[in-house]
């Protein structure tokens, strides 16, 4: 798939969430921070060049359908398509290329993190504030998967909003089952 098939991808998932000019504008800022061209991870799901964006579009998909079947309720329409898409914007520069066509982790980054870097750059490229249920989906998309001794927040996050567990839920068959 290339960078083109992946902008129309994003347009016309995003357009269904917040509507043309909104989808468009959040577009023009993922182009910049190289969203649609960066890879997910260096070696497990999308570890390849748009590996971020497939991944992530994925999640999108998996959690408006989780929210269509299971008649989930969000604070604001847009959050599905939101926080599917924002999850993981802290990869954008994350990794860097080898001289052997490999992925590298990135150490030493100025604003370090996973969720709570995610949320920062979601507030940035969004424009707004996010809601307090997509600031939580956002932190705590990996649910378990993070430190131990965060277990406990995470627990008291989804029972703030219960859709911080459908995000995990959304994440986990994008990369564990649908291997993307």
């Amino acid at each position: 798939m290339t960078t083109k098939d992946r902008l129309v991808l994003f347009m016309e998932l995003m357009e269904k969430g917040l509507g043309y000019k909104g989808a468009k504008a959040l577009l023009d800022k993922l182009y910049l921070k190289g969203f649609f061209d960066c890879p997910a991870s260096t070696k497990y799901h999308g570890n390849y060049p748009g590996g971020l964006f497939d991944h992530s579009y994925a999640v999108a998909q998996n959690l408006v359908n989780l929210t269509e079947k299971l008649g989930l309720r969000w604070e604001r329409k847009a959050s599905p398509y939101i926080v599917g898409m924002l999850h993981d914007l802290c990869k954008c520069d994350q990794y860097t290329v080898t001289l052997d066509d490999k992925y590298e982790y990135v150490n030493n980054l100025p604003l370090p993190g996973h969720g709570e870097k995610s949320v920062i750059l979601a507030q940035m490229v969004m424009g707004e504030p996010l809601t307090g249920e997509e600031v939580l989906c956002i932190r705590w998309h990996m649910g378990a998967f993070d430190d131990k001794a965060n277990w406990g927040s995470y627990g008291s996050a989804i029972e703030c909003y219960e859709n911080v567990l459908w995000a995990h839920t959304a994440d986990m068959l994008a990369s564990r089952v649908q291997g993307v």
